[in-house]
């Protein structure tokens, strides 16, 4: 079993083992009793260095229900900077770009389009790639960036939503 920090209602740390995979469901054992759950970690490295807030992502968002329901798609807003270094854009068809992902230190390939209401939305994998692989969920905040040098998007994990709060009292 691997220990898995966690803080109760009164943000006092303890904890927790789990047994089983680290996907579907779960059993654990939490301040002396057994319970089963769904998703209780994933395979992910943790984020826990402050680095990735340091201000070197160009794009922060706080994910929406609607960025990581299965809609295969992450909305990006309407402004985006990173379009003036893709170079040949064409709103409609979208450009495919690599999207490397430093926690993981994977490159996945996304299509990147503008839609009639002007945001820019990456899809193409992002269910896939992102949302499944990296276990992402509403309220997780991400990070990207244009890296120039290799001509790619990179995305990283700012900070994960924490585990909601189980009662058992």
């Amino acid at each position: 079993m691997e220990p898995i920090m966690v803080e109760n209602e009164d943000n006092n740390p303890s904890s927790v083992f789990s047994g089983g995979s680290t996907t579907g469901l779960k059993t654990i054992m939490l301040f002396g009793k057994t319970i089963t759950t769904g998703f209780v970690a994933s395979n992910e490295p943790a984020v826990y260095d402050l680095d990735n807030e340091d201000g070197r992502w160009t794009i922060k968002k706080t994910l929406k229900l609607s960025d990581v329901n299965g809609s295969s798609r992450l909305l990006l807003g309407s402004k985006l900077e990173i379009v003036n270094h893709i170079g040949e854009f064409n709103p409609k068809r979208g450009v495919e770009i690599d999207v490397y992902d430093v926690d993981t230190e994977t490159t996945h390939t996304l299509m990147l389009k503008k839609w009639k209401t002007n945001s820019y939305v990456l899809n193409k994998g992002w269910t896939k790639d992102f949302v499944k692989r990296r276990v992402l969920k509403k309220n997780d905040k991400i990070g990207l960036r244009w890296k120039e040098h290799g001509r790619r998007l990179e995305f990283t994990v700012i900070k994960r939503t924490p585990i909601s709060t189980i009662n058992f009292f």
